[in-house]
């Protein structure tokens, strides 16, 4: 596709307009004309389009294009194949090297496929001298063959501007004009794939007064569609990407319904969080297979090549089972029941009238919420002055599960906090979950392999690498055991509890002063 390169040259025609409409002013004779169908691929995230790019593939050629606004761009490189879908399936380094940031581990799939025509017109005066050019192009839908989208450039030549200027005069006097969006987003919106932003970290439109119920019934409705949005992906088995967020807002749902109390009636909390907990359960093994796959290449890189047949065959038995558990959950995924009972949850708390009265439903949200990322953070500092190097793998793990805590919180409310001393704590609270997760990978990953092991596996190479596996998972724990203390030294440190005290404590306090005595339940 070629690129287009100044935007102001760009005009949209009128649907079904030819380059015969210049033909009362001169004679216009049809030159080189080139036809191609091409395949835009994207994920589901529109990694590429929000990084500026385009893939396409025509025939056994991708290529990568930079876009503005839908208008192709440059093209930065092309590749021969089929069937690529993840960034390392490509073998050139240069394709490998664009693709790699924008995809990450997601998979590409076709958005829009269509239909691109270019025709290029010499147009002569009445003395039969070429006095101009014209770029025609129409791009539409394939198959069908509906046309999208008209747009042509004119092209000066020297010495007759003032006839190229008369040419887009005549364009103009019959409908052309100036598009900001350009064939391939004309082409995706037709397509019904128009790209949106993506996010498990979206804003709620929340007030210090929002009453607490609404607030969290909000936040709870726009989570549980993220989570349904994922739902066909994981039926798919498009990329692993869409488990991970779904578990993700499934474990932030029932989360937030433990960490904010009293919002919803006892009974009803305690119920929906079991729901939750049993829809995550569910996929657990799924995910955990999903973990060690992906990583298969680093686990690789670790071991001497000794170990490399026996580390292949354990993988390989990974991912037969990793097989049979997809399908076992993309059926109850894609069965009735499970969608309706997200759809119920999602529309119960879409509607905060819909539940009982309960004594905090109808509470300012934001001191309730401060009170309680307060206290969690004094939490987990009390537990932070009594960890040392000796300290049980339990009381660590109780650490991982308060930070998790405190970081929901601040997120889902993140809206509430001053944003530059906020990002700041939430940036030292990630460091430290960051560690803290290293540690607690390396102890799971070690437990999942001797469970696994203890089935009843065999072979010389396969316990050999086992072996190598469970020593290689051993040494990275204890080297994340030495990381944590220096961070977790810092966000216990009496200057970021100053800060947590400062933000969370005194407006929490001073609303609940200044608030009636006695509010509506």
């Amino acid at each position: 596709m070629e690129p287009q390169r100044n935007c102001a040259d760009w005009l949209v025609l009128p649907p079904g307009l030819s380059p015969e409409c210049l033909g009362d002013g001169w004679d216009v004779a049809r030159q080189r004309r080139t036809v191609a169908i091409f395949t835009f691929h994207d994920t589901f995230e529109w990694g590429l389009w929000f990084s500026g790019y385009t893939l396409y593939s025509t025939g056994d050629e991708y290529v990568l294009q930079t876009h503005v606004n839908g208008w192709p761009g440059a093209v930065k490189c092309t590749e021969r194949g089929v069937g690529r879908r993840f960034w390392h399936d490509f073998s050139t380094d240069a394709m490998r090297s664009y693709l790699r940031e924008p995809l990450g581990l997601r998979g590409l799939t076709a958005v829009a496929t269509g239909r691109f025509s270019t025709q290029l017109c010499e147009l002569r005066n009445d003395m039969g001298k070429i006095v101009c050019r014209v770029e025609w192009n129409t791009v539409a839908e394939e198959p069908g063959g509906v046309e999208i989208l008209v747009w042509c450039r004119v092209l000066p030549l020297r010495g007759y501007a003032r006839e190229a200027a008369q040419v887009t005069e005549r364009l103009a006097s019959i409908g052309a004009a100036p598009s900001s969006a350009g064939p391939i987003a004309l082409l995706l919106r037709h397509a019904h794939q128009e790209p949106r932003v993506y996010t498990l970290k979206p804003t709620f439109d929340l007030s210090f007064e929002t009453p607490a119920r609404e607030a969290v019934g909000r936040i709870i409705s726009t989570i549980l569609s993220i989570a349904d949005s994922n739902i066909h992906g994981i039926i798919s088995d498009l990329d692993t990407e869409f488990l991970h967020d779904y578990r993700i807002c499934l474990r932030k749902t029932r989360s937030l319904l433990g960490l904010v109390k009293d919002v919803y009636p006892a009974g009803e909390t305690c119920r929906v969080r079991k729901q939750l907990g049993d829809l995550a359960r569910a996929t657990n093994r799924l995910r955990d297979l999903d973990v060690y796959l992906l990583a298969r290449q680093d686990l690789l890189e670790g071991l001497p090549d000794s170990l490399h047949q026996g580390l292949t065959q354990i993988f390989a038995e990974f991912s037969s089972e990793r097989e049979v558990e997809q399908r076992r959950v993309g059926t109850q995924l894609h069965g009735r029941a499970t969608a309706r009972k997200l759809r119920v949850l999602r529309e119960s708390f879409s509607s905060p009238s819909t539940h009982e009265a309960s004594s905090a439903a109808l509470l300012p949200v934001g001191p309730l919420v401060f009170r309680g990322i307060y206290r969690r953070y004094r939490k987990i500092r009390k537990i932070g002055k009594d960890i040392s190097i000796d300290t049980a793998d339990e009381m660590l793990h109780q650490l991982r599960i308060e930070c998790k805590k405190l970081r929901y919180l601040m997120e889902f409310f993140n809206e509430l906090i001053p944003a530059k001393e906020g990002l700041l704590l939430q940036k030292q609270l990630r460091r430290l979950q960051g560690r803290l997760g290293d540690f607690n990978d390396s102890s799971v990953q070690q437990r999942f392999l001797l469970d696994w092991w203890h089935k009843g596996r065999s072979g010389i190479d396969a316990a050999l690498a086992m072996g190598g596996l469970l020593a290689l998972l051993h040494q990275r724990r204890h080297q994340a055991r030495l990381l944590v203390d220096e961070v977790l030294q810092e966000f216990i440190g009496d200057d970021v509890a100053t800060t947590f005290k400062r933000i969370f404590r005194r407006p929490a306090v001073m609303s609940e002063n200044n608030s009636p005595k006695d509010r509506p339940q």
